[in-house]
This record gives C-alpha cells, structure tokens and sequence, in this order.
C-alpha cells in the first residue's frame, strides 16, 4: 500500500507517517521547501518526499500524486503564530480536500481518504446537537478564527457535499485536545462526543491518533466500521 500525506512535517502527520512506514506502508509526503523531517524518515526507503505548497497545486498535479496511490491522509492545519492564524491562506484545508476529492473521482480507483477534524466539529447530519453555550462558543470561532472555519468547512464538505456517493471512502477522525506523548497508549472511538469540546474537553495524543489512522488503513474491518463517518478519538482513561 502506498498513502499520500498531505502535512506530512506537522506534529501530527509526521508521526502518521512513521506509524504507516513501521508497518511497512509506503508514504509519499508532501512538505514546503524549508520543512524540518527527522533524519531517520529521510533516510527511510519506504518515504518519498515532494517539496511545494500544496496551495497551489494544479489540479492536474493532485492527480498526478494520487495515480500510484491506495489512500491519502489529510493532517494539514495553520500555524499556530498571529501570521498563520489571520494570514493566507485562509482556505487550505478546504481546497486540498476539494482538490483531493476531485482527483480520487477522476482516478476512480477506489480509494481511502483519512482526514484529521477536531471535536470542535459537530457532525449534524448524524444527529449531534451543541448545547446553547457550547454553539455560542462555535459560532463565534468560526467568525472570528480562519483556522477554525476552515476546518470547519472541510469536514462539512465530506458529510454534505461527498457523503456516500464517491467513487472512494472516507473518515473524518476527530480527536479533542491534543498532546503529545511518546508512544501510543490505548484508545477508544466514538460516533459522537461524549464530553463538552469547549467546557469539558478530554485528551488525544498525537500518537495516538497516528495509530488509529495507521490502524483505519490496515483493518479492512475497521475501515468498514467507520467509512463515511466522523469518528470521535480520546486517549483510554485509567
């Protein structure tokens, strides 16, 4: 299996990609010029690495990045600096979901997408609902904070505008606060949150979330069990 990441030199997505090489998945990641990678993943066979701005990809080249491919994950974000929360651009997530989403129709190839949401997204075609404080809370990130919008509206895109009707399939993972810790720890899944993203939020490990990612592209069954949907991740309690 071959899998295209996209934010592959994030805290997160650089972890995705040596949980998928550990199991002897090729990666093909795509980092800006002046990305920092860890020296053992550059070295590694299984990794190939693609320099730009997936920004500003041409359609044609997401295809072409997708051709040889079984599965992409999607682990961009904004820096978290005065610059990358208000600055260009606004829309990054959106637009490689879109891009991607379009590639994998054109291929047609049956392919897997993994994107990484957040809590913070509320999954109302499957029936969540926020509590007044809680959508007050939401709302008024989405108007004042770019990042959050843009998340926002990339899983809005896989729920309303792909849902079930893809060539390919999809999951939208949402862990809640994320941390880091050194090795993966036990987990649990959920079809909708069970605590309070703003008031009361739970735990995610990066790590943790690589591995279930990793685990999504490996377990058929798992795979089945949460296509289409968005999944809800915390770190075990206990």
């Amino acid at each position: 299996m071959k899998v295209l990441i996209l934010g592959a030199s994030g805290a997160t997505g650089r972890l995705v990609a040596s949980e998928l090489m550990k199991r002897m998945m090729s990666v093909r990641i795509v980092v800006r010029e002046h990305a920092v990678l860890p020296q053992s993943s550059k070295e590694n066979p299984l990794m190939e690495v693609v320099t730009g701005d997936v920004d500003t990809f041409t359609q044609q080249a997401i295809e072409g990045l997708l051709k040889d491919c079984d599965a992409a994950v999607c682990c961009l974000g904004h820096r978290t600096t005065i610059r990358g929360i208000f600055g260009k651009p606004h829309r990054l997530v959106i637009h490689a979901v879109q891009k991607v989403t379009t590639a994998m129709e054109a291929l047609s190839c049956s392919q897997k997408l993994i994107l990484m949401s957040t809590t913070a997204y509320t999954n109302k075609q499957d029936g969540e609902k926020d509590r007044f404080g809680e959508a007050l809370v939401l709302s008024l990130l989405k108007v004042l904070l770019p990042p959050h919008r843009d998340n926002m509206l990339a899983a809005d895109f896989l729920v309303h505008r792909i849902g079930t009707r893809g060539a390919f399939s999809w999951v939208a993972v949402r862990p809640d606060t994320l941390i880091d810790a050194e090795n993966p720890s036990e987990y649990e899944l959920f079809s909708h949150t069970n605590r309070s993203p703003v008031f009361n939020a739970g735990k995610t490990s990066r790590i943790n979330v690589a591995a279930c990612m990793a685990e999504l592209l490996t377990d058929e069954q798992l795979w089945e069990q949460w296509k289409y949907k968005t999944p809800v991740l915390y770190n075990k309690l206990g």
